[in-house]
C-alpha cells in the first residue's frame, strides 16, 4: 500500500459545490476531495467551488470524478489545477491554534 504524497485535512471542513448541489467534503488535500454524495459519473468533468461553510471566499474549481462508491454513499474528485492557496494557509493557521 503506498503513502499518498498529499496531507489529507478532515479540519477545516470544506464544502463543495458541484451545479446546484452542495457536498461536504470527508477529507480533501490540494489534489483532491473525498465527498459525502455521489456528485457525477466516474470521468466526468466537474467545475465548482469549494469553501468552508458560511464562508464568502469560494475557491473555483475544476476537476474529474475519480471514484465513486455507492456502498459508502461517496465520491472522490481530483483538482485539476489547485488553486487552494487560501484554504491551505488557513488550515495551517487552525492547525496551529489546535496544538
Amino acid at each position: 500500500m503506498g503513502m499518498r504524497s498529499d496531507r489529507r485535512f478532515g479540519l477545516p471542513a470544506l464544502e463543495i459545490v458541484i451545479g446546484d448541489e452542495r457536498y461536504r467534503a470527508i477529507n480533501w488535500s490540494l489534489k483532491g476531495a473525498l465527498l459525502y454524495g455521489f456528485c457525477d459519473i466516474v470521468g466526468a468533468r466537474v467545475r465548482g467551488e469549494m469553501a468552508m461553510p458560511g464562508s464568502s471566499e469560494a475557491v473555483p474549481f475544476a476537476g474529474t470524478v475519480i471514484r465513486a462508491d455507492l456502498d459508502a454513499n461517496s465520491s472522490a474528485i481530483c483538482f485539476e489545477d489547485p488553486r487552494t492557496e487560501a484554504i491551505e494557509f488557513h488550515a495551517a493557521q487552525v492547525a496551529t491554534q489546535l496544538q
